[in-house]
């Protein structure tokens, strides 16, 4: 029996555009790509094989989800599950790609929570998506890991989204929530999360391209020149919400002095090292050959001296690279692909998705 694994991160879906209006936080425009790359990998596996669809984090972007008109800070069962609802209902097509390549037996899907959206680690989201696309018997092939961040296949292969490779992203999987006042359990969201529900997403409302172009400290010293008013505007806040989550955060002074140096060094100058932290990561790992990541948006395919591989699925938003050595790249539909030979060897490769030619194309937004 051929097996094909499929691994995509980051697509990012928000609550959809409707038509007329421009939504500044909706970045997945591929909904047709998405079904048609479904579809056709469904055809091609046939009756007889089997494919399996690992969703490796930040599917949704559940940060940019508004309710009651605000970006919440704290996120309960309830809140995700509602957030999660508007993500489905703005795709439909989205959802209906999903439901059909579900709906035969040898096919599985595979979600792994990333930082943007942790809130499915919460049993609503988890049943909600499941009623979306895999009513009936199909829920029981939909699997969620929540328990860590990595999936383990048993080929040398681990699946991880990467958020907890940088610690302002990094959460704890033995406490994930921690309780109100009122003994509502919410999520304990790591402090990037917060700075992008809290400085981030206002920036992003007045400079909607702010969070797709990468590196971004590069950016933010070339417009400096030329938006310098938003710049510092964006500087200040990220400086204030800083001092005041993280410095002033601390239970004592002689803690807050002695941890300041390491704080800077890991949360502040560390910020785009991520492919080197995987890196790392891969090196120390034994038994493992591949580790497949995303998280930050940028596309590689790394063979290491040891013959160990690095493969960064990238990202279906649209990006402007800065980078000297990536410069202008557009990140693609990239995705990575798994398939086995007779004797069990996988192969892994990064893949682009093109799909059928189309004589036009929607352009979402103006930027």
């Amino acid at each position: 029996m051929k097996l094909t694994r499929l691994v995509l991160s980051d697509l990012h879906l928000g609550v959809g555009s409707r038509p007329g209006e421009l939504n500044v936080f909706e970045d997945f425009h591929f909904d047709d790509d998405f079904a048609e790359l479904l579809a056709h990998y469904d055809r091609e596996a046939g009756e007889d094989g089997e494919v399996e669809l690992i969703l490796n984090g930040d599917v949704f972007d559940l940060l940019k989800v508004k309710i009651g008109g605000i970006w919440p800070t704290e996120i309960t069962d309830d809140i995700a599950t509602e957030k999660v609802r508007q993500c489905l209902d703005g795709h439909p097509r989205f959802v209906n790609g999903l439901k059909r390549f579900l709906s035969k037996e040898r096919r599985r899907l595979v979600f792994l929570p990333g930082n943007h959206d942790l809130d499915m680690w919460f049993p609503g989201p988890q049943e909600l998506f499941k009623r979306y696309v895999a009513p009936g018997p199909a829920a029981d092939r939909v699997h969620f890991v929540t328990s860590s961040d990595t999936y383990y296949l048993p080929e040398g292969i681990q699946i991880r989204h990467g958020h907890q490779l940088e610690r302002i992203h990094r959460v704890d999987y033995a406490n994930m929530t921690k309780k109100r006042r009122d003994g509502t359990e919410i999520l304990d969201l790591p402090w990037g999360s917060l700075w992008i529900l809290e400085v981030m997403n206002p920036a992003k409302a007045m400079r909607s391209y702010v969070d797709r172009i990468q590196p971004l400290g590069r950016f933010l010293v070339a417009a400096l020149l030329f938006d310098t008013r938003f710049v510092a505007r964006f500087m200040y806040h990220t400086s204030v919400y800083w001092l005041r989550r993280r410095v002033f955060n601390l239970e004592a002074w002689r803690e807050r002095i002695r941890w300041l140096p390491k704080a800077l060094r890991e949360e502040i100058i560390a910020l785009g090292g991520f492919d080197e932290a995987a890196v790392r990561a891969l090196k120390k790992m034994r038994g493992v050959q591949y580790l497949i990541v995303g998280h930050s948006h940028g596309p590689r395919f790394q063979q290491l001296p040891d013959g160990k591989i690095l493969v960064n699925t990238g990202t279906w938003m649209r990006m402007i690279n800065l980078d000297i050595r990536h410069l202008g790249q557009d990140s693609g539909l990239t995705y990575c692909r798994i398939e086995y030979s007779e004797d069990g060897r996988p192969t892994v490769n990064l893949m682009r998705w093109l799909g059928s030619r189309r004589p036009y194309q929607v352009i979402p937004y103006a930027d």
